[in-house]
């Protein structure tokens, strides 16, 4: 878990904008707009003086380097922030500074130079109540301020922003050596003396240096070492900062930043606007205030939240999500443990589109799948969350479904079709008609069908993983080590990570590697529509069975177009298994990728296709163009699933291998009718029709059941693995009617007498 912790140390959430970044104030820009926009001056004002110490003069004076660098440059022109301060400064009512009650301080500093970067050291010092005075060999401060305003003008707005403030001005006083100083127990002194003035033997351009003779500490700064009327301001509050340092530390090096831009804006969100005019002097009004900061995208590296779902559901930036994760997984003796990343975890869908666009490639998926190790680990993982997938995983890999034969009068497979488990349970048909002409086609062609063992990893079980996988090896090793001719680009993916010595190939570039073409391919029998490629996400990274799919299509003159919208490659909604740990948000990720487009979709995952037909979204599945089959529009419930891998696997048995199966006795002994609306729930609470006859027969054996005189109604309940269902039937001699069902996560302890009896209580 720690190599997905550490990781976050490069998240660019909280990196500066190229416009902060290219400020040498760095001004938070994002917030300044937002307020000028709202028209809020006073608190913009304030916001701007925290950073410029002189609105007035900055206002006026700043190059705008951060105009430079907004992105929108290069489009429709750069956002006019030099104008929105000039508006800040000219319609703000509130601008005097406020007074802070702060005790003195016993230190004194001397500040040599009253231009613009000395007062801006002293202006911060003489605000945390440090003594400070200030020599001005000129009769009146400012320094180089006279060659860009005028004299009544920067007067005013330094005497505004240092009127609340006690401090010492010595003008007409000029120092020529540092010996003028001692004696004033001064412990810090900022040499300030403007372009070409007397630096008095210091050495350092950065740090600082202490001048053992004299007793104290040197700094300078500002046009002295070269800076430009606005950067010597940023110089003076550096030095401010050093001071206070050194003051309290005895250390006070300036660290003069040089930031890389890191942070990637998102260029999608700019949209043609040109840059608004003034119309008052170069002044906005507050509507062009409003308008022109509103041309600002607000920069930021966001790109996880516009491409990964769990974020933008959440409204969680990542940095929290790491957090909640290390609060969850941490051991901890106290019975009032938090554990709040549980649904976190197990809401990822485990896409991996987050760490496919994250320009720190954060792994989101990794970590969150790991979370879920851990609390399967330390058995804190909710049993219900994946239950049911662990039980259906088991049926498909049982002896009524699972299917594993070397191809019809051979004894060894150089190829086996492994389609995995849902599409024979969703649509047996495709699974009949793809191997049919795989074996027509193609000698020794074998057949696999089973649970590649995923669900598994999805729920945090590493044993279980582990031993699915020897299970799968150890049938493929009975076929002969075939080429694996996969049809799910979910199990594909998984197998080549976990099963890296199976070579597997996805069914669609096996078709087009060997040239031979199912008949349905010409038939065109998709008629009208224009389909939308929708690729699943399994198949981002494979290039190969993308691009396969792309020359079936054409060669079958279907007519197709790419979805290339914000969220391509992410998830249906069926990843992870999140379906029961948060229905909301599969339903959520369905619709997302649902609104993607109006066309009908063409997917080649028959997970995605479930997902957008239960949706009532048109979908069909390319085996649907190369086999000339007619797509089912409604999906099988749960029960039907089961029952179409039993059968499906009857069908195949019987036709290539003149095998047949047993017919499976009813173990209930009765009979069981479901009403509409009894269905509708079962199939949203992931219940099959053997879990109702469970609870029925365990109620029948210890009569242990309700009896409703006036609906005619039983209710009985039972623990089933996972779950307690509750169950509401009616019955006729040995029939019974489910009329209602419900389920809930807690356990009942049953009480030993039942009607006055003694009775069992293994519910």
């Amino acid at each position: 878990m720690e190599k997905y912790l550490n990781q976050f140390e490069d998240c660019r959430q909280k990196e500066e904008p190229a416009c902060v970044n290219a400020c040498p104030f760095h001004l938070d820009v994002r917030d300044f707009q937002d307020k000028v926009g709202r028209n809020k001056y006073d608190r913009a004002y304030k916001r701007y003086r925290d950073a410029v110490v002189f609105p007035e003069i900055v206002s006026r004076l700043c190059q705008a380097p951060c105009q430079e660098a907004c992105p929108r440059k290069g489009y429709d022109g750069p956002v006019q922030l030099k104008l929105l301060e000039r508006t800040c400064v000219a319609k703000a009512k509130k601008k005097e500074p406020a007074r802070y009650n702060l005790p003195k301080k016993q230190q004194k500093i001397a500040v040599i130079g009253a231009g613009l970067s000395g007062l801006a050291c002293a202006l911060r010092l003489a605000s945390k109540k440090y003594e400070v005075v200030v020599f001005e060999r000129e009769r009146i401060l400012g320094g180089q301020l006279k060659d860009f305003m005028s004299e009544k003008e920067y007067l005013a707005a330094i005497q505004l922003q240092m009127s609340k403030e006690e401090y010492q001005l010595i003008t007409g006083m000029e120092i020529t050596t540092l010996d003028q100083l001692v004696g004033q127990s001064f412990q810090a002194v900022y040499i300030a003396t403007g372009k070409n003035g007397r630096n008095f033997g210091a050495t350092e351009n950065s740090g600082y240096e202490y001048d053992e003779r004299r007793g104290f500490a040197l700094w300078r700064g500002g046009a002295l070492k070269g800076k430009d009327v606005v950067t010597a301001i940023v110089d003076g509050t550096n030095a401010a900062a050093a001071i206070e340092l050194y003051l309290k530390t005895g250390k006070g090096d300036i660290t003069e930043e040089q930031r890389v831009a890191r942070m990637v804006p998102n260029l999608d969100k700019i949209k043609e606007h040109g840059p608004v005019s003034p119309t008052d002097h170069g002044v906005f009004s507050d509507e062009e205030a409003a308008e022109e900061a509103g041309r600002c995208v607000k920069c930021q590296c966001d790109v996880c939240w516009s491409h990964c779902d769990l974020v933008s559901y959440y409204n969680k930036w990542p940095s929290k999500m790491r957090e909640e994760v290390v609060e969850t997984v941490m051991e901890s003796g106290s019975m009032l443990r938090k554990s709040p990343a549980v649904y976190l975890a197990n809401t990822c869908t485990q896409c991996g589109l987050f760490e496919h666009d994250c320009p720190a490639n954060i792994d989101m998926k990794g970590m969150m799948l790991e979370t879920r190790r851990i609390l399967h680990k330390q058995q804190q993982m909710p049993p219900a969350f994946h239950g049911f997938w662990l039980d259906d995983m088991e049926h498909a890999n049982g002896a009524s479904s699972a299917v594993c034969r070397n191809a019809p009068g051979s004894e060894w497979s150089k190829y086996a079709f492994f389609p995995g488990c849902n599409m024979g349970a969703s649509q047996p048909e495709y699974v009949e008609k793809a191997y049919g002409w795989l074996n027509e086609n193609f000698d020794n062609m074998g057949l696999l069908i089973r649970c590649c063992g995923i669900h598994a990893q999805w729920a945090g079980d590493e044993q279980l993983r582990k031993r699915l996988l020897r299970d799968f090896q150890g049938d493929w090793e009975r076929l002969g080590r075939p080429v694996l001719i996969a049809a799910c680009p979910s199990c594909l993916r998984f197998l080549k990570e976990a099963l890296s010595e199976i070579e597997c190939v996805s069914l669609y570039e096996f078709i087009c590697q060997q040239g031979k073409l199912p008949e349905g391919i010409v038939k065109n029998n998709i008629k009208g529509d224009i389909l939308a490629v929708f690729d699943p996400c399994a198949a981002r990274e494979n290039h190969g069975m993308r691009d396969a799919v792309r020359k079936l299509l054409r060669l079958s003159a279907v007519e197709a177009m790419e979805l290339e919208q914000e969220g391509s490659y992410g998830c249906c909604g069926f990843g992870g298994d999140v379906a029961v740990a948060s229905p909301d948000f599969a339903d959520y990720v369905a619709q997302k990728r649902v609104a993607m487009s109006q066309a009908p979709y063409l997917t080649y995952c028959i997970n995605c296709r479930d997902v957008f037909v239960d949706k009532n979204k048109a979908a069909v599945h390319m085996l649907d163009i190369l086999f000339d089959i007619e797509s089912r529009r409604e999906t099988p419930d749960f029960s039907e699933r089961r029952k179409n891998r039993e059968l499906l696997k009857k069908k195949l048995l019987s036709a290539y291998w003149n095998e047949e199966m047993p017919t499976e006795e009813n173990k209930y002994g009765f009979i069981l009718t479901v009403s509409e609306d009894a269905r509708k729930k079962m199939r949203r609470l992931r219940l099959v029709e053997d879990d109702i006859k469970e609870v029925i027969a365990r109620a029948r054996r210890l009569n242990r059941r309700v009896y409703d005189e006036a609906s005619g109604t039983y209710t009985c309940y039972a623990k089933l693995n996972y779950i307690t269902c509750w169950v509401s039937y009616t019955m006729e001699q040995n029939a019974y009617h489910l009329t209602n069902v419900y389920i809930h996560r807690m356990d009942i302890k049953l009480e030993d007498v039942w009607n006055g009896k003694k009775a069992k209580t293994d519910l």
